[in-house]
Protein backbone atom coordinates (compact mmCIF):
# COMPACT_ATOMS: atom_id res chain seq x y z
CA UNK A 1 0.00 0.00 0.00
CA UNK A 2 1.35 3.36 -0.25
CA UNK A 3 2.65 5.28 2.51
CA UNK A 4 0.04 8.24 1.41
CA UNK A 5 -3.10 8.17 -0.60
CA UNK A 6 -5.89 10.87 -1.58
CA UNK A 7 -9.15 9.47 -1.85
CA UNK A 8 -12.29 11.59 -3.27
CA UNK A 9 -16.20 10.15 -3.13
CA UNK A 10 -18.57 12.00 -5.68
CA UNK A 11 -22.09 11.71 -5.20
CA UNK A 12 -23.47 13.40 -8.71
CA UNK A 13 -27.50 13.95 -8.24
CA UNK A 14 -29.95 15.71 -10.21
CA UNK A 15 -30.25 18.53 -7.81
CA UNK A 16 -26.78 18.52 -5.54
CA UNK A 17 -23.04 17.01 -5.95
CA UNK A 18 -21.66 15.64 -2.78
CA UNK A 19 -18.03 15.15 -2.22
CA UNK A 20 -15.75 14.14 0.35
CA UNK A 21 -11.80 13.59 0.55
CA UNK A 22 -9.89 11.26 2.92
CA UNK A 23 -6.27 11.18 3.07
CA UNK A 24 -4.43 7.64 4.41
CA UNK A 25 -1.23 7.44 5.93
CA UNK A 26 -0.24 4.26 6.62
CA UNK A 27 -3.52 2.95 9.09
CA UNK A 28 -4.47 6.28 9.56
CA UNK A 29 -7.41 7.90 7.64
CA UNK A 30 -7.97 11.63 8.13
CA UNK A 31 -11.23 13.26 6.31
CA UNK A 32 -10.09 16.79 4.71
CA UNK A 33 -13.38 18.14 3.28
CA UNK A 34 -16.76 17.56 3.02
CA UNK A 35 -19.03 19.24 1.28
CA UNK A 36 -22.30 19.08 -0.56
CA UNK A 37 -23.13 21.50 -3.47
CA UNK A 38 -26.51 22.52 -5.14
CA UNK A 39 -26.33 21.89 -8.54
CA UNK A 40 -29.53 21.59 -10.40
CA UNK A 41 -28.42 19.41 -13.51
CA UNK A 42 -31.84 20.09 -15.59
CA UNK A 43 -30.94 23.47 -15.79
CA UNK A 44 -27.04 23.78 -14.84
CA UNK A 45 -25.49 20.58 -16.25
CA UNK A 46 -23.03 22.56 -18.32
CA UNK A 47 -21.65 24.05 -14.89
CA UNK A 48 -20.83 20.35 -13.69
CA UNK A 49 -16.99 20.66 -14.55
CA UNK A 50 -16.65 23.88 -12.92
CA UNK A 51 -17.85 22.04 -9.56
CA UNK A 52 -15.84 19.22 -9.73
CA UNK A 53 -12.84 21.52 -10.56
CA UNK A 54 -13.73 23.67 -7.35
CA UNK A 55 -14.02 20.29 -5.13
CA UNK A 56 -10.03 19.28 -6.51
CA UNK A 57 -8.59 22.74 -6.36
CA UNK A 58 -7.55 22.44 -2.55
CA UNK A 59 -5.79 18.69 -2.54
CA UNK A 60 -3.95 16.47 -5.03
CA UNK A 61 -6.66 13.17 -5.81
CA UNK A 62 -4.82 10.25 -6.86
CA UNK A 63 -8.23 8.66 -6.95
CA UNK A 64 -11.84 9.54 -7.71
CA UNK A 65 -14.86 6.94 -6.98
CA UNK A 66 -18.19 8.54 -8.24
CA UNK A 67 -21.93 7.79 -8.48
CA UNK A 68 -24.30 9.63 -10.52
CA UNK A 69 -28.17 9.78 -10.55
CA UNK A 70 -28.33 13.11 -12.36
CA UNK A 71 -28.95 11.41 -15.51
CA UNK A 72 -32.65 10.79 -14.99
CA UNK A 73 -32.99 14.76 -14.96
CA UNK A 74 -34.74 16.35 -17.82
CA UNK A 75 -31.95 18.14 -19.09
CA UNK A 76 -30.86 14.91 -21.11
CA UNK A 77 -33.32 13.32 -23.65
CA UNK A 78 -32.29 9.42 -22.16
CA UNK A 79 -30.30 8.04 -19.05
CA UNK A 80 -27.83 7.12 -21.49
CA UNK A 81 -26.99 10.54 -22.75
CA UNK A 82 -26.47 11.66 -19.19
CA UNK A 83 -24.10 9.05 -18.11
CA UNK A 84 -22.29 9.63 -21.26
CA UNK A 85 -21.95 13.41 -20.51
CA UNK A 86 -21.72 13.07 -16.53
CA UNK A 87 -18.66 10.36 -16.72
CA UNK A 88 -16.51 11.95 -19.76
CA UNK A 89 -16.99 15.36 -17.47
CA UNK A 90 -15.74 13.32 -14.03
CA UNK A 91 -13.17 11.87 -16.59
CA UNK A 92 -11.65 15.23 -18.05
CA UNK A 93 -11.59 16.91 -14.94
CA UNK A 94 -9.28 14.16 -12.62
CA UNK A 95 -7.56 13.39 -15.89
CA UNK A 96 -4.18 12.90 -13.58
CA UNK A 97 -6.02 11.01 -11.18
CA UNK A 98 -7.42 7.31 -10.89
CA UNK A 99 -10.96 7.52 -11.72
CA UNK A 100 -13.65 4.48 -11.08
CA UNK A 101 -17.24 4.60 -11.16
CA UNK A 102 -19.92 2.32 -8.77
CA UNK A 103 -21.87 -0.23 -10.79
CA UNK A 104 -24.05 -2.63 -10.61
CA UNK A 105 -20.60 -5.05 -11.09
CA UNK A 106 -18.42 -3.24 -8.36
CA UNK A 107 -15.77 -0.38 -9.47
CA UNK A 108 -15.54 0.01 -13.25
CA UNK A 109 -13.90 2.47 -15.24
CA UNK A 110 -14.83 5.15 -17.67
CA UNK A 111 -13.72 2.75 -20.66
CA UNK A 112 -16.48 -0.03 -19.48
CA UNK A 113 -19.07 2.77 -18.07
CA UNK A 114 -19.14 3.81 -21.89
CA UNK A 115 -19.96 0.37 -23.31
CA UNK A 116 -22.35 -0.46 -20.21
CA UNK A 117 -24.04 3.04 -19.38
CA UNK A 118 -26.84 1.61 -17.72
CA UNK A 119 -24.95 -0.18 -15.04
CA UNK A 120 -23.75 3.15 -13.59
CA UNK A 121 -27.39 4.43 -13.58
CA UNK A 122 -28.35 5.44 -10.01
CA UNK A 123 -26.40 3.09 -8.74
CA UNK A 124 -25.54 5.77 -5.66
CA UNK A 125 -27.28 3.13 -3.38
CA UNK A 126 -24.91 0.43 -3.88
CA UNK A 127 -22.14 2.13 -1.92
CA UNK A 128 -24.41 3.43 0.31
CA UNK A 129 -25.55 -0.32 1.35
CA UNK A 130 -21.57 -1.20 0.95
CA UNK A 131 -20.81 1.11 3.89
CA UNK A 132 -23.62 0.46 5.85
CA UNK A 133 -23.01 -3.52 5.74
CA UNK A 134 -20.04 -2.88 8.08
CA UNK A 135 -22.57 -1.45 10.58
CA UNK A 136 -25.01 -4.67 9.94
CA UNK A 137 -24.62 -7.51 7.76
CA UNK A 138 -28.57 -8.44 8.17
CA UNK A 139 -30.76 -5.33 7.22
CA UNK A 140 -32.70 -2.86 5.83
CA UNK A 141 -31.16 0.34 5.22
CA UNK A 142 -33.36 3.74 5.05
CA UNK A 143 -31.88 6.85 3.65
CA UNK A 144 -33.76 9.50 3.43
CA UNK A 145 -32.40 12.48 1.40
CA UNK A 146 -33.63 15.72 -0.11
CA UNK A 147 -35.51 14.11 -3.31
CA UNK A 148 -35.46 10.08 -2.62
CA UNK A 149 -35.89 7.48 0.17
CA UNK A 150 -33.72 4.38 -0.52
CA UNK A 151 -34.74 1.04 1.69
CA UNK A 152 -32.10 -1.43 1.01
CA UNK A 153 -32.31 -4.99 1.58
CA UNK A 154 -29.01 -6.68 3.53
CA UNK A 155 -27.96 -9.65 3.98
CA UNK A 156 -24.92 -11.78 4.65
CA UNK A 157 -23.47 -8.02 3.91
CA UNK A 158 -24.24 -7.54 0.60
CA UNK A 159 -26.98 -5.92 -1.32
CA UNK A 160 -30.15 -8.26 -2.09
CA UNK A 161 -32.69 -5.96 -3.84
CA UNK A 162 -35.19 -7.15 -6.16
CA UNK A 163 -34.85 -4.12 -8.43
CA UNK A 164 -32.03 -2.27 -9.46
CA UNK A 165 -33.22 0.20 -11.90
CA UNK A 166 -34.93 2.86 -10.48
CA UNK A 167 -38.20 1.48 -12.33
CA UNK A 168 -37.58 -1.72 -10.45
CA UNK A 169 -36.89 -0.06 -7.61
CA UNK A 170 -40.01 1.77 -7.38
CA UNK A 171 -42.27 -1.59 -8.10
CA UNK A 172 -40.37 -2.90 -5.00
CA UNK A 173 -41.13 -0.42 -2.63
CA UNK A 174 -37.26 -0.16 -2.64
CA UNK A 175 -37.30 3.48 -3.68
CA UNK A 176 -39.61 6.01 -2.63
CA UNK A 177 -39.65 9.69 -4.55
CA UNK A 178 -40.21 11.88 -1.16
CA UNK A 179 -37.71 13.45 0.36
CA UNK A 180 -37.06 16.18 2.45
CA UNK A 181 -36.87 19.07 0.92
CA UNK A 182 -38.03 18.75 -3.12
CA UNK A 183 -40.77 17.02 -3.05
CA UNK A 184 -44.12 18.50 -3.98
CA UNK A 185 -46.27 18.81 -1.25
CA UNK A 186 -49.31 18.02 -3.54
CA UNK A 187 -47.63 14.89 -4.39
CA UNK A 188 -47.83 13.15 -0.79
CA UNK A 189 -51.68 14.01 0.06
CA UNK A 190 -54.72 14.64 -1.99
CA UNK A 191 -56.44 15.95 1.38
CA UNK A 192 -55.94 18.37 3.87
CA UNK A 193 -58.16 18.86 7.32
CA UNK A 194 -58.24 22.60 7.92
CA UNK A 195 -61.30 23.48 10.65
CA UNK A 196 -63.03 20.76 11.07
CA UNK A 197 -63.54 19.79 7.39
CA UNK A 198 -61.11 18.26 4.72
CA UNK A 199 -59.84 20.71 1.72
CA UNK A 200 -58.65 19.10 -1.57
CA UNK A 201 -55.69 20.44 -2.58
CA UNK A 202 -53.89 22.18 -5.44
CA UNK A 203 -51.55 20.51 -7.93
CA UNK A 204 -49.83 23.70 -8.16
CA UNK A 205 -46.15 23.07 -6.92
CA UNK A 206 -47.08 25.83 -4.03
CA UNK A 207 -44.94 24.24 -1.51
CA UNK A 208 -42.00 21.58 -0.73
CA UNK A 209 -41.39 19.31 1.87
CA UNK A 210 -38.73 21.79 2.54
CA UNK A 211 -41.09 24.49 3.90
CA UNK A 212 -43.17 21.54 5.77
CA UNK A 213 -39.49 20.81 7.50
CA UNK A 214 -38.51 23.97 8.32
CA UNK A 215 -42.12 24.94 9.66
CA UNK A 216 -41.54 21.88 11.94
CA UNK A 217 -38.20 23.09 12.35
CA UNK A 218 -36.40 19.34 11.41
CA UNK A 219 -34.21 21.48 9.12
CA UNK A 220 -32.28 25.20 9.87
CA UNK A 221 -32.65 28.09 7.00
CA UNK A 222 -28.61 26.74 6.17
CA UNK A 223 -30.16 23.03 5.35
CA UNK A 224 -33.12 24.41 2.64
CA UNK A 225 -30.62 24.23 0.05
CA UNK A 226 -33.14 24.05 -3.00
CA UNK A 227 -34.76 26.25 -4.51
CA UNK A 228 -38.63 27.61 -3.28
CA UNK A 229 -40.96 27.14 -5.26
CA UNK A 230 -42.26 30.76 -5.74
CA UNK A 231 -38.51 31.88 -5.88
CA UNK A 232 -38.65 33.93 -2.91
CA UNK A 233 -36.76 33.73 0.95
CA UNK A 234 -36.64 30.87 3.06
CA UNK A 235 -38.00 32.64 6.08
CA UNK A 236 -40.89 31.01 8.28
CA UNK A 237 -43.13 33.40 7.35
CA UNK A 238 -42.30 32.94 3.57
CA UNK A 239 -42.78 29.11 4.17
CA UNK A 240 -46.12 29.48 5.48
CA UNK A 241 -47.12 31.82 2.82
CA UNK A 242 -46.45 28.70 0.19
CA UNK A 243 -47.66 25.98 2.33
CA UNK A 244 -50.82 27.97 2.73
CA UNK A 245 -51.49 28.28 -0.84
CA UNK A 246 -51.50 24.51 -1.11
CA UNK A 247 -55.27 24.53 0.34
CA UNK A 248 -55.44 28.00 -1.83
CA UNK A 249 -55.24 30.18 1.50
CA UNK A 250 -53.20 33.09 2.01
CA UNK A 251 -51.72 33.86 5.57
CA UNK A 252 -54.90 36.48 5.65
CA UNK A 253 -56.99 33.40 5.74
CA UNK A 254 -54.72 30.66 8.09
CA UNK A 255 -53.53 31.56 11.35
CA UNK A 256 -49.90 30.12 12.70
CA UNK A 257 -51.57 27.11 14.37
CA UNK A 258 -53.72 26.30 11.50
CA UNK A 259 -50.80 26.53 8.74
CA UNK A 260 -48.25 24.54 11.45
CA UNK A 261 -51.40 21.63 11.93
CA UNK A 262 -51.76 21.64 8.02
CA UNK A 263 -47.55 20.65 8.10
CA UNK A 264 -47.84 18.07 10.48
CA UNK A 265 -50.36 16.65 8.76
CA UNK A 266 -48.27 16.57 5.75
CA UNK A 267 -45.23 14.90 7.89
CA UNK A 268 -47.69 12.54 9.52
CA UNK A 269 -49.12 11.06 5.41
CA UNK A 270 -44.73 11.59 4.42
CA UNK A 271 -44.06 8.95 6.73
CA UNK A 272 -47.49 6.79 6.19
CA UNK A 273 -45.84 6.56 2.46
CA UNK A 274 -42.21 5.37 3.65
CA UNK A 275 -43.63 2.83 6.10
CA UNK A 276 -46.06 1.64 3.26
CA UNK A 277 -42.59 1.02 1.34
CA UNK A 278 -41.21 -0.38 4.40
CA UNK A 279 -43.55 -2.97 5.24
CA UNK A 280 -43.66 -4.36 1.28
CA UNK A 281 -40.08 -4.66 1.95
CA UNK A 282 -39.88 -6.14 5.46
CA UNK A 283 -42.65 -8.58 4.35
CA UNK A 284 -40.50 -10.24 1.72
CA UNK A 285 -37.01 -10.16 3.42
CA UNK A 286 -38.32 -10.70 7.16
CA UNK A 287 -35.35 -8.23 8.49
CA UNK A 288 -36.40 -7.15 11.75
CA UNK A 289 -33.12 -4.63 11.91
CA UNK A 290 -33.55 -0.77 10.58
CA UNK A 291 -30.06 1.29 9.83
CA UNK A 292 -31.60 4.74 9.41
CA UNK A 293 -30.07 8.03 7.86
CA UNK A 294 -31.81 11.77 7.75
CA UNK A 295 -31.14 14.58 6.27
CA UNK A 296 -30.53 16.84 9.01
CA UNK A 297 -32.83 15.87 12.32
CA UNK A 298 -35.73 14.80 10.99
CA UNK A 299 -36.86 11.33 12.20
CA UNK A 300 -39.22 10.17 9.50
CA UNK A 301 -37.16 6.84 8.61
CA UNK A 302 -37.18 6.27 12.78
CA UNK A 303 -40.87 6.68 12.82
CA UNK A 304 -41.59 4.69 10.13
CA UNK A 305 -38.98 1.92 11.25
CA UNK A 306 -40.83 1.91 15.17
CA UNK A 307 -44.85 2.47 13.32
CA UNK A 308 -43.83 -1.42 12.27
CA UNK A 309 -41.59 -2.53 15.71
CA UNK A 310 -38.59 -2.89 14.28
CA UNK A 311 -34.71 -2.47 15.79
CA UNK A 312 -34.10 0.95 14.87
CA UNK A 313 -30.06 1.54 14.68
CA UNK A 314 -29.17 5.74 13.47
CA UNK A 315 -26.10 5.70 10.67
CA UNK A 316 -25.00 9.22 12.42
CA UNK A 317 -23.65 7.73 15.70
CA UNK A 318 -21.29 5.91 13.22
CA UNK A 319 -20.26 9.22 11.19
CA UNK A 320 -18.36 12.31 12.32
CA UNK A 321 -21.16 15.19 11.97
CA UNK A 322 -19.28 16.75 8.87
CA UNK A 323 -20.37 13.69 6.74
CA UNK A 324 -23.37 13.04 7.73
CA UNK A 325 -25.41 14.11 5.02
CA UNK A 326 -22.78 12.98 2.24
CA UNK A 327 -22.91 9.26 3.21
CA UNK A 328 -22.68 8.01 -0.74
CA UNK A 329 -19.65 9.47 -1.23
CA UNK A 330 -18.13 7.66 1.76
CA UNK A 331 -19.84 4.22 0.44
CA UNK A 332 -17.43 5.09 -2.68
CA UNK A 333 -14.61 5.48 -0.46
CA UNK A 334 -14.99 2.35 1.15
CA UNK A 335 -15.61 -0.07 -2.09
CA UNK A 336 -12.41 1.40 -3.27
CA UNK A 337 -10.67 0.50 0.05
CA UNK A 338 -12.08 -2.95 0.06
CA UNK A 339 -11.56 -3.42 -3.47
CA UNK A 340 -8.41 -2.84 -3.54
CA UNK A 341 -7.67 -5.20 0.12
CA UNK A 342 -7.19 -2.11 2.27
CA UNK A 343 -9.99 -3.97 4.35
CA UNK A 344 -8.21 -2.98 8.09
CA UNK A 345 -9.35 0.43 7.42
CA UNK A 346 -13.11 1.49 7.96
CA UNK A 347 -14.39 5.04 7.69
CA UNK A 348 -17.12 4.57 10.09
CA UNK A 349 -16.31 5.21 13.61
CA UNK A 350 -16.55 2.12 16.22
Amino acid sequence: MKNELTIMGLDIGGANTDCCIYQINDDEITLLKSTKQYLPMWEKKDELEDCLKDFKKEFHVDAVIATTTAELSDGYKSKKEGIYDITSKVTKVFNDSTVKFVTFNGLKDYDYVKNHPLEAAAANWIATSHLISKINGNCIFMDMGTTTTDIIPIKNAKETSIGHSDLERLCSGELVYTGMLRTNVATITHKIPVRNKTATVSSELFATTADVHLILKNITRNEYTCTTSDREDKSATSCKRRLSRVVCADLDMLNDEEIVNIARFVEKKQIEQITEALEKVHSHHKLEDVVITNYANADICKKAAERLGLNVTSLNDYLNDDSLNVSPTLGCVQMYLDEHTYKDIQLLKK
